[in-house]
């Protein structure tokens, strides 16, 4: 007989980048009307999508 393993989670991680960019600044700059938000975060100029992957996992394995 088989044992059954129990499978869960242990711990979460996310990670929302410092900068925000104003709704009516991308409305401007797309010459219309935007979504319905006050703000966007936006990513520095060192970010990308592996730094944000790695900054939740950190979160994550530290909870």
């Amino acid at each position: 007989m088989k044992t059954i393993r129990q499978v869960g989670l242990v711990g979460y991680g996310a990670y929302v980048p410092m900068y925000r960019l104003e709704a009516s600044e991308i409305n401007r700059m797309w010459g219309g009307f935007g979504a319905p938000v006050e703000e966007k975060t936006v990513v520095a100029v060192d970010e990308d999508t592996i730094t944000i992957a790695v900054e939740a996992a950190k979160q994550a394995v530290y909870r």
